[in-house]
């Protein structure tokens, strides 16, 4: 009998515990989004921070655009981490909350996305959840990825050097040119053995696919590297000043007042032509 009594009571348990889990997993009804808008439907976005530049991007033929506080290609990963806000799911209203106590009165800084603010305060002790503001009350939400958000702009500029699909015409380094012909070959000055058709071309290829890992704003920095003066098809003209080899490859743009800050094995493949691996030449019998 009391054997029976047990497995009862551990069937019961059983059954209180799966239940338990069940309901878990089915978790709260999703909160509201902290705008109407699409993260597709978003084309301007205005980023403020008391006391820094005023940071607006613009979409612009399809592509995001920096058009305050300096003018450049916007990074799109970067750009989609402040769109992907305009849908993010409010996981609690925060009914007659004291906004100051909040930091939301004013807000540390204000996300609008087209016409909708967003103001952001503290975080919670408890899951660091973020403390916003929207027009239509105070509330809890995922704490968003935070580079983005900065009050430097330096992150939201372009991570690739050139834009997507520009051909490269001209090379100058310290102490080397490459030049593309009217028969579509490369050449280098001064005369170089080490200048064989692949080399240059990988030099080249080195330049057209370089990739930034991060920037850091930089404005007024004093930089005594060499300078680099890159020319597109189409006559557009890209200057660098090689700020820093070690222990990360600095390449300075002054006309944004940014550093592209690229690995440190780039350096020797861009500045310099690769050294390719010889071909062995055969035995003599």
């Amino acid at each position: 009998m009391k054997r029976q009594r047990l497995n009862w009571v551990l069937l019961a348990a059983a059954l209180g515990l799966g239940g338990a889990v069940y309901f878990a997993q089915q978790g709260e009804p999703p909160g509201p989004p902290l705008t109407a808008y699409k993260p597709d439907a978003v084309t301007r976005i205005a980023l403020d921070h008391p006391g820094a530049p005023a940071i607006r991007l613009e979409k612009q033929g399809g592509a995001w655009q920096l058009v305050a506080p300096i003018i450049a290609e916007a990074d799109p990963f970067e750009v989609n981490a402040l769109v992907g806000l305009a849908d993010r799911e409010t996981k609690l209203k925060l009914e007659g909350a004291t906004l100051k106590d909040l930091d939301l009165d004013p807000p540390q800084f204000t996300l609008t996305l087209n016409d909708a603010a967003i103001g952001f305060g503290a975080t919670e002790p408890l899951e660091y959840r973020r403390y916003v503001k929207t027009a239509d009350g105070a509330f809890l939400v995922e704490d968003p990825p935070g580079a983005a958000l900065d009050k430097d702009y330096a992150d939201l500029v372009a991570k690739d050097l050139f834009p997507a699909g520009a051909e490269i015409e001209r090379i100058e380094v310290p102490g080397l040119t490459l030049a593309r012909g009217a028969d579509g070959n490369w050449a280098v000055t001064p005369p170089d053995p080490k200048a064989t058709a692949d080399a240059m071309q990988k030099m080249a290829d080195g330049w057209k696919g370089a990739r930034s890992m991060w920037n850091e704003q930089a404005r007024g920095a004093k930089v005594s590297g060499g300078k680099v003066r890159v020319t597109l098809k189409g006559g557009v003209v890209r200057e660098f000043t090689v700020a820093a080899r070690e222990p990360q490859l600095k390449l300075y743009r002054a006309d944004l007042g940014v550093n592209l800050v690229l690995s440190r094995a780039l350096a020797d493949e861009l500045l310099k032509l690769p050294e390719l691996p010889q071909e062995k030449k055969p035995e003599a019998p």
